[in-house]
């Protein structure tokens, strides 16, 4: 076979394939031979008629023609392999008109999208925030008050009405011109003031009553209450039958040991600053690792295809689908509740789909730069690891991911992993306050292209407690 490139205009490619009358006569006997297993000839049992006799009825040119179709993929793979060409796409074949004959090469032109090149910039030494991972006071103090509301006793209240934060203990209904509203009455229905447990316009009311006392007031049910009767309003009666107020520990030696496996209040403080600043450092690393690839990954350009785009959306909605299921809904259920399209929900997961491909190519073309490689051991470990996490036996693991050839694909998970952990080591960490003054800092230029959202997804800012566990 001789195979040549004769254009390229971006990302679509255009081949010459010539193919030796050699390769034409394996495939006219290839497709003899399956045509004599499938065809029926008076006095012979099926598959068992001589070729030469198969070959007489149906004719050569009948047979090559068959045999030019079905083999025409796999010679356009081998020719896109000798080009080293990556389709994206369905190719256009071309064939002319000339019917192919078996004492001749045969020709035909392909045309196809194809990957781009990625061209990449500076990748060491970009520039990346990094969070602060020491806990603060304030974080230690707000676990500190987790855990005495957690450990909160409630005591009877005593000589004042009731106030946000109280739990009470009310009876409940509600009437509309007179007749009971259903799902609107309840006896001994314990709730705190402020917990969202009930309606805020009937908790402002509760607020200042005594113990025993009765209150009646106009109520606006929400809109889609049952019945027809949302936005509709009705006479609200509740009656205030106990209070009670939350009463915290002090913090005290003895109480961190009663509640905690620490002595002293001083050691139950510094565990939960130490788990503080665990969980934040993790989620710094992971931001710091997020920027910088990010970086790198907008200083490279790639001329995405969308078909490559929209192949990738499409695999995630068949990832939200299989959430959706593992969740008891399905994607159906989720399309009528939103009033979206299948067609919808591709074009919004579009520039994350356009996110994750770059930054996959981008690592990739690094990892080749550098000559990164993920040795068989490597691999291994891997599998061991998943296995673990997943509680399977890991040669078992191991069978169905390359039966699957999916051992390939973890393969290159792994040196994009090693690729990314490069642009990391080699990354300059920022402070948040300075590289907020720097974007607060005019530069004398022109003005600037907005810049091109095909960075790595960032992992969520932690939380005030991000990482504090209780004692």
């Amino acid at each position: 076979m001789k195979t040549t490139l004769t254009e390229r205009d971006g990302n679509t490619v255009k081949m010459a394939v010539e193919v030796s009358t050699e390769e034409l006569q394996d495939a006219f006997d290839s497709q003899l031979k399956k045509l004599a297993r499938e065809i029926r000839i008076a006095g012979f049992r099926p598959g068992k008629a001589p070729l030469t006799m198969v070959r007489q009825r149906v004719g050569d040119e009948a047979i090559l023609v068959e045999a030019v179709e079905e083999t025409m993929g796999e010679w356009f793979a081998t020719a896109a392999i000798e080009l080293d060409i990556e389709p994206v796409d369905r190719p256009e074949i071309e064939t002319g008109d000339e019917i192919p004959e078996l004492d001749k090469p045969f020709g035909f032109t392909a045309t196809v999208t194809v990957m781009p090149d990625v061209v990449l910039g500076d990748y060491k030494g970009v520039e990346a925030v990094r969070e602060a991972s020491e806990a603060e006071d304030g974080e230690v103090d707000g676990q500190m008050d987790r855990l005495r509301d957690e450990f909160a006793e409630l005591r009877p209240v005593d000589g004042r009405p009731a106030q946000m934060g109280d739990f009470v203990n009310a009876d409940f209904r509600a009437t509309y011109e007179g007749e009971p509203v259903e799902n609107m009455q309840a006896t001994d229905f314990v709730f705190e003031l402020g917990g969202n447990q009930m309606f805020s316009e009937v908790e402002e009311q509760i607020v200042g009553m005594n113990i025993d006392e009765e209150r009646t007031f106009p109520f606006v049910l929400p809109e889609g209450f049952p019945d027809d009767l949302g936005g509709k309003t009705v006479d609200f009666t509740i009656i205030l039958k106990d209070v009670k107020e939350k009463a915290l520990p002090e913090l005290t030696d003895k109480w961190a040991s009663e509640i905690s496996e620490f002595e002293t209040l001083l050691e139950l403080r510094q565990e939960i600053r130490n788990r503080i600043s665990m969980g934040k450092a993790q989620n710094s690393d992971q931001l710091f690792k997020a920027r910088a690839v990010k970086a790198a990954t907008d200083n490279a350009t790639v001329d995405l295809p969308d078909v490559v785009v929209r192949r990738r959306a499409e695999d995630m909605v068949v990832d939200f689908k299989r959430s959706l299921e593992a969740q008891g809904a399905s994607l159906d259920g989720y399309l009528e509740a939103s009033g979206a399209t299948i067609e919808k929900i591709i074009e919004d997961m579009k520039p994350a789909a356009a996110n994750n491909v770059k930054t996959e190519m981008v690592l990739d073309a690094v990892a080749e730069a550098e000559g990164l490689e993920a040795t068989d051991d490597e691999l291994a470990e891997a599998v061991v690891q998943m296995a673990a996490a997943a509680k399977v036996d890991a040669k078992t693991l191991e069978k169905r991911l390359r039966k699957g050839g999916r051992a390939e694909e973890l393969r290159a998970s792994l040196v994009r992993e090693k690729a990314a952990d490069l642009i990391v080591d080699a990354a300059v960490a920022l402070a948040p306050e300075a590289a907020a003054q720097a974007e607060e800092t005019p530069v004398e230029a022109g003005p600037a292209e907005p810049a091109e959202d095909t960075g790595a997804a960032e992992p969520a800012e932690p939380a005030d407690d991000a990482g504090g566990e209780e004692a």
